[in-house]
């Protein structure tokens, strides 16, 4: 172990395990002074005729981590005890969502909220995975509020599918299959007469963007 020359500002640690921070140097013989009220030599000594349980006889080690802070915490608190270092973590006050509120969870599955579930698990009115998967009325991981973006590809998958959630009546409903022609030809389809083989071409162009083709 190397010999120790203490320094005011640092921390030590004494031969009963104790921690003291040199805050003070002021005299000769053990001009340096402890937060515990102690006086000790350059050395750490406390008392140069006897090894003493308040010896200083090394540097107390410096902490240092890094760590991830996880999704819903509102403050981090670390203290240290000794030879230990307590790492507190406070959650965020999570209000409960309302019926209709877009959620997201860690997997990254947007959907509607119903209802919960259990204790991590909230019921759907219709649900969207992180892989483009969409169902009606599945049950699934807890989250928390959507952003607008990230709420998009619901919607998008929604309306893909013929879908549309309505607010009014909290249910996902079926786009009439009129409706969504008229949407399709609005600025495809320029105003005229059509011959039979005209309105039949534009029938197939639907149907092939239905499918899902460009």
């Amino acid at each position: 172990m190397e010999q120790v020359k203490l320094q005011v500002g640092k921390t030590y640690i004494s031969r009963n395990g104790k921690e003291v921070k040199i805050i003070k140097k002021d005299g000769a013989l053990y001009p340096y002074q402890g937060d515990n009220g102690a006086w000790y030599a350059e050395s750490g000594r406390f008392d140069y005729s006897t090894e003493d349980p308040r010896d200083l006889i090394e540097e107390a080690p410096k902490f240092s981590r890094t760590f991830d802070i996880p999704n819903g915490v509102k403050k981090v608190t670390v203290s240290q005890k000794g030879n230990r270092i307590i790492v507190e973590m406070v959650p965020e006050d999570v209000e409960t969502p309302k019926p209709g509120d877009v959620m997201i969870n860690v997997h990254e599955s947007v959907y509607i909220f119903k209802e919960p579930v259990g204790k991590n698990t909230h019921k759907s009115y219709a649900w969207l995975g992180k892989y483009g998967r969409l169902a009606i009325g599945k049950s699934c991981f807890s989250g928390h509020p959507a952003t607008p973006e990230e709420a998009q590809p619901l919607w998008d998958a929604l309306k893909k599918a013929g879908k549309k959630w309505n607010p009014e009546t909290m249910q996902v409903e079926e786009i009439p299959e009129s409706t969504r022609i008229r949407v399709w030809m609005n600025g495809r389809v320029p105003d005229g007469y059509y011959t039979y083989q005209g309105i039949a071409d534009v029938i197939e162009n639907y149907l092939k963007h239905r499918a899902g083709e460009k």
